[in-house]
């Protein structure tokens, strides 16, 4: 069967033929920061084995037909992935997804989309009233967050990142992006000195949900800013939600996505482009990569 393979640390996947195994014809894989932090050997988990098969997330279709998501059991982190044409899964793992749906789609709302719908619709719980800065809005989790809030009828929605465009604004401009009212509500994936830099336009009990730290894994929080406004941190981390939470959530956002209510940009690759797919992927694409098989 066709597969791509991480044959060293730093350098895209090659494709190569592996024995034809499994009761699981993998359909589509989707690329993450995380997939490219392992193969780069900067995860704090460490790396599979090489060479290794990359892919923490897929979708697939079971012997019967029905269509499923595949995440967990140490795939792409611990193991082998799921870039591949077939694969093997506990029982327990595949989510039945609805018949019909498109498989990069549902893989929108994996790792990328439950990062971005959680933390505004479970963690935050951005409702009317609710003014909300998001942070890193050009990413796949930014662009989730931005559109999560709007449904949920929050009053103000602003995305920012470094350079201002295509409807989301400068760091440097969020403070009159708010004006004297500030923020209520921030969803940070990216930490470091954008957070620390912006936290001054929060509103006095703002809550802050911090979801990664592609700015860095240290902030320097000013304690003003914290203690001043009395600001409540929380974070999120997919890993840490059980099996069930992290279903549901995915659910939830993937019947939006099929109505249309949310939006995600995504980019197709065949599998034999996976190398091309790769490097998209580590420049920071906005949206999501999925390559197909």
């Amino acid at each position: 069967m066709r597969a791509a393979e991480i044959v060293q640390l730093g350098e895209p996947p090659q494709r190569v033929e592996r024995e034809d195994t499994g009761d699981i014809r993998v359909e589509a894989v989707a690329l993450n920061p995380l997939d490219i932090a392992v193969g780069s050997g900067r995860f704090y988990g460490g790396h599979p084995e090489l060479p290794y098969v990359p892919g923490c997330e897929a979708v697939g279709r079971r012997e019967d037909g029905s269509l499923v998501y595949l995440f967990g059991d140490g795939r792409g982190t611990g193991r082998d992935g799921f870039l591949a044409e077939r694969t093997t899964v506990p029982p327990e793992l595949p989510l039945a997804l609805p018949e019909g749906t498109d498989p990069a789609l549902a893989l929108a709302a994996g790792i990328a989309g439950v990062a971005g719908w959680v933390p505004v619709a479970w963690r935050a719980k951005v409702g009317p009233g609710d003014r909300v800065l998001v942070l890193g809005a050009r990413g796949a989790v930014g662009q989730v967050a931005v559109q999560a809030a709007r449904l949920l009828g929050a009053e103000t929605v602003v995305g920012a990142g470094r350079v201002a465009g295509d409807g989301i604004v400068a760091l440097d401009d969020v403070p009159d992006a708010f004006g004297a009212e500030g923020y209520t509500v921030c969803i940070d994936p990216v930490w470091g000195e954008p957070l620390a830099g912006v936290l001054g336009s929060a509103a006095r009990h703002a809550r802050v949900v911090h979801v990664g730290q592609s700015a860095g894994p240290e902030a320097p929080l000013r304690s003003a800013d914290v203690r001043g406004k009395e600001l409540t941190i929380l974070g999120h981390s997919n890993f840490v939600m059980s099996a069930e939470e992290r279903n549901r959530g995915s659910l939830e956002l993937l019947d939006h996505l099929r109505a249309g209510r949310i939006e995600i940009a995504i980019e197709r690759y065949p599998l034999d482009r996976a190398a091309e797919a790769w490097e998209r992927q580590r420049s920071g694409p906005g949206g999501k990569v999925v390559i197909e098989l």
